[in-house]
């Protein structure tokens, strides 16, 4: 559980690319507003998170989305949480070391 435990978020340079692409700037800018305020601790990029985007790209998985997991594998982070079935559902068949869920099974996992 993780009731004394701290969560953290991270970002990385996925996100940014991903937020750098809104259309839409008012949202764009919401989007910025929040994460500058959180002050994020940013995964660095590496060669073994290419490799691990390539391979998770065998596994259905659209190359953004394969990026943002082999980020956060790279760090050995517990969990990855989307609203994405598809995505949940090709990361099982890729056998990753996280979990990746939705923010209901997140919530019930860790209270």
């Amino acid at each position: 559980m993780y009731l004394n435990k701290q969560i953290k978020i991270y970002s990385s340079r996925a996100i940014n690319y991903e937020i750098d692409n809104i259309s839409d700037g008012n949202k764009k800018r919401q989007v910025e507003d929040l994460y500058d305020a959180l002050e994020l601790e940013k995964i660095p990029y590496s060669n073994a998170i290419a490799k691990e985007e390539q391979r998770l790209k065998n596994f259905n998985i659209h190359f953004m989305d394969a990026y943002h997991i082999a980020y956060a594998e790279s760090k050995k982070l517990d969990y990855f949480i989307t609203v994405d079935k598809q995505l949940i559902n090709a990361s099982k068949r890729a056998k990753l070391d996280l979990k990746v869920v939705n923010p209901v099974e997140f919530i019930m996992e860790v209270i």
